[in-house]
């Protein structure tokens, strides 16, 4: 055997000492790794996992940590747990707090409970801190503040209680807040005012009181202030309209006063969002508003605003979403605001404005999907250009003065879904004796709602009623000077859920097609001229809960079949020419809240089944010819 020579010897020794030095960490490195594997396995012990969770199987001794789901390492050092959407359950640990090289914390989408540890305040390096979605309960820690490097802190739609604390605002590289849908109480502190690198800013949802301080007019970055659905009080301060960088500004559903600063828009060149309806702000609509040219939403309904609407309003030509309902704003509405051709939706109803629509309304506004014009002092007629808009989905323009014959050309309007013109002055075509407009409003085949009740429109319904669209759910005519009969065709509408059609002039029987609406729950045919008997037809609409046949002519027995109409709650045939007895078990629909029989020639003995109606509110038998004897059967 051949010994080696004293240099390859040499040789091997120092290649072996290298070979250590290379494939063998420190004691210190050992350690601190050994830290991080022992918070991951603490982590991993708080949590409530399934055998065949990816956690409960990927997360073992037989690989190192840094290839397990989810973790994210740098130099064999954690520094990412991204774990969202895995359905995790139990709590937070706060050993989580010892990968002291963590920079990134998502754990959003979870069911996770417990309480924040306030351990986290110990991860200098931290920089995203996400946890939206779970179930945390507790407060926010104060310690968090410690977290000099967090960008993103995410506490959203969690149950976390208790006051936002002063520290945070010593968070000076913070860009992303959302502490949203949580239980916070108490105010907003002014030191979250000091976030000068701020973008995104949410606090809604929450049980947030006070006034909103001024100190947040200093975010000068921030883009997005949500501070909807708190409790909001006092005066909204100017310095917040006065943010450069603002798109959107969500104040809405508080208890916010006072007037609107008349620089408002002046410095707002970025906002395209502006929501400031339900709170009770005073006074008019700031003019400056439309220096905010890229404004695109602008929400003013549920206030106390009043005076009219600026004519400069027109000079928003990015304006999408308009609505101030439910104020007191009087005038017309400034013809500009017809000339905005990005308009989709345009809300004003419950307020004070009056004059005429213009003429070409529909021409200028091509993409106009919803307009909602109802409960104001609208006059005049309702443009036929309207029928050019053939976006529109909604037309709501009730309650006003509106006149002149209905636009003959609404079925252009192939999107239309609602249609409400109800309480207004309108006629049908003069030149005919049907309703016209029916013929057109075929073409709509997605109508839903057809309401037109209080029109003097003084025609006769045509047969192409069954014709209209098959997702129609809802049709009234009530007080509207009908006569003719109800056509047979009517049965065709098999998505009916509500049909009005009370007060008019209609004659004749009621068709026998209505065995074909099984959808229909309402109807009422309350005060017309209708004949002969009472169609058992009315028995197969199982869904039936209100019946009004009051104050007609009909005539002869109480259907015996009524009594399988086990959700009828409200039924009315006061005023006809019935003289039969009543079917016993008529007295055994139990839902029934109310019941008016009166003024017929119905006769008999009332039984003790009378008291099996536990839920009548109302009844009415009077002016028949019943025995007042109880009896059992």
């Amino acid at each position: 055997m051949l010994s080696k020579s004293p240099a390859l010897s040499i040789i091997s020794s120092l290649c072996f000492f290298w070979f250590l030095i290379f494939n063998f960490p420190s004691c210190s490195a050992l350690e601190t790794n050994a830290t991080d594997y022992e918070a991951l396995m603490a982590f991993k012990s708080h949590l409530l996992l399934q055998q065949d969770s990816i956690l409960a199987t990927n997360w073992s001794s037989t690989a190192h940590f840094c290839s397990w789901f989810g973790v994210k390492c740098l130099n064999k050092r954690v520094i990412g747990l991204q774990l969202s959407g895995l359905a995790l359950q139990g709590q937070l640990s706060s050993d989580i707090a010892n990968m002291s090289h963590l920079v990134e914390i998502d754990l959003s989408s979870n069911d996770l409970g417990g309480v924040l540890p306030s351990e986290l305040g110990f991860l200098q390096r931290l920089r995203v801190l996400n946890v939206t979605k779970n179930s945390l309960q507790g407060r926010i820690p104060e310690n968090l503040s410690r977290c000099g490097e967090l960008q993103e802190l995410d506490l959203s739609y969690n149950f976390i209680a208790g006051s936002i604390p002063e520290e945070l605002g010593r968070f000076s590289n913070l860009r992303h807040l959302a502490v949203d849908h949580n239980n916070l109480t108490g105010r907003i502190p002014a030191s979250l005012g000091n976030f000068s690198k701020l973008e995104y800013f949410y606090l809604h949802e929450n049980d947030l009181v006070g006034e909103i301080p001024v100190e947040l007019g200093k975010l000068a970055s921030v883009t997005v202030i949500a501070l909807r659905n708190n409790n909001h009080t006092g005066s909204i301060p100017d310095s917040i309209f006065n943010i450069s960088t603002m798109q959107v500004m969500d104040l809405s559903i508080n208890g916010l006063s006072g007037r609107l600063p008349e620089s408002l828009g002046s410095h707002l060149p970025s906002l395209q969002r502006l929501f400031l309806d339900s709170n009770r702000i005073t006074g008019r609509i700031p003019a400056f508003l439309s220096n905010a040219s890229k404004l695109t939403h602008l929400f003013l309904t549920e206030n106390d605003l009043s005076g009219n609407i600026p004519d400069e309003f027109g000079e928003l030509q990015n304006l999408e979403w308009f609505e101030f309902e439910y104020n007191q704003i009087s005038g017309g509405i400034p013809y500009s605001l017809f000339n905005i051709t990005s308009l989709e939706i345009l809300k004003t109803r419950h307020n004070y404005l009056s004059g005429d629509l213009p003429h070409d309304l529909g021409n200028w506004l091509p993409n106009l999907q919803e307009i909602f014009l109802s409960h104001n002092q609208f006059s005049g007629e309702i443009p036929p250009s309207i029928c050019n808009a053939t976006k529109l989905t909604s037309l709501e323009a009730s309650n006003n003065s509106f006149n002149g014959p209905v636009p003959m050309m609404l079925g252009n309007l192939v999107e239309l879904e609602h249609l409400n013109l109800q309480v207004n002055l309108l006629v049908n075509n003069p030149l005919s004796t049907r309703l016209d407009f029916f013929d057109s409003l075929v073409n709509c085949r997605n109508l839903q709602y057809l309401v037109l009740d209080s029109n003097p429109l003084n025609g006769i319904i045509p047969d192409s009623v069954g014709n209209l669209s098959s997702n129609l759910k809802v049709l009234t005519a009530i007080s509207c000077k009908l006569k003719g009969g109800i056509p047979h065709s009517i049965g065709n509408l098999s998505s009916l859920n509500f049909l009005g059609l009370s007060n008019n002039n209609l004659q004749g029987k009621v068709p026998s097609s209505f065995a074909g609406l099984q959808n229909l729950e309402r109807i009422y045919l309350t005060g017309n001229k209708l004949e002969g008997t009472i169609p058992t037809e009315f028995c197969s609409i199982q869904v039936l809960g209100i019946l009004h046949l009051g104050e007609n002519s009909f005539s002869g027995s109480i259907p015996l079949c009524f009594q399988n109409l086990t959700e009828l709650r409200e039924i009315s045939l006061a005023a006809n020419s019935l003289n039969s007895i009543v079917p016993l078990g008529f007295w055994d629909l139990v839902k029934v809240e109310g019941v008016n029989l009166s003024r017929n020639q119905l006769h008999g003995t009332l039984p003790m089944e009378l008291g099996n109606l536990k839920a009548v509110n109302i009844m009415d038998l009077f002016s028949n010819n019943f025995s007042v004897k109880f009896q059992t059967r």
